[in-house]
């Protein structure tokens, strides 16, 4: 996957996950991709030199990002997809949709919004909610310069 499929695919993940919101909480899930601590320990157990506040930044969060989603696509020898890194972020490394090659509704979302380059849709689980913003795939995103 290009480095610019990547970026293109954590801005939807940061759209689905907390509507862009860069101070997102949502009990232990913290930042704009809303990150869990079992993610940063496992890179860090990998070795990784990451900490709990890169999941503030859209710099740390998509370094994040990164590292868990090539560990697991490169571990479990599964094509490198949107599916399958949506997959993975959304429902962990070890979920049937990863183990199985499956949909789910928020790898659909992740790849019909990637598609559309209109990241302002959002929740997976409900279509009908409202837009929130567009973001165009190259450009300045919240201080960040897309790759």
């Amino acid at each position: 996957m290009t480095e610019s499929t990547l970026w293109a695919l954590f801005l939807v993940i940061v759209q689905l996950e907390s509507g862009g919101d860069l101070n997102a909480r949502n009990g232990k899930a913290v930042g704009p991709a809303q990150i869990q601590p079992a993610v940063v320990l496992d890179c860090i157990k990998w070795g990784h030199a990451v900490e709990l506040r890169d999941r503030e930044t859209m710099e740390g969060s998509y370094r994040l990002f990164r590292l868990y989603t090539d560990r697991w696509i490169a571990y479990r020898q599964i094509p490198d997809t949107v599916q399958n890194r949506a997959n993975i972020w959304r429902h962990g490394p070890s979920s049937q949709y990863v183990l199985k090659g499956l949909s789910s509704k928020y790898s659909l979302k992740a790849e019909s919004l990637l598609k559309d380059h209109d990241l302002g849709g959002a929740n997976a689980n409900n279509p009908k909610r409202g837009r929130r913003r567009k973001v165009a795939v190259g450009k300045v995103v919240d201080g960040v310069n897309a790759p």
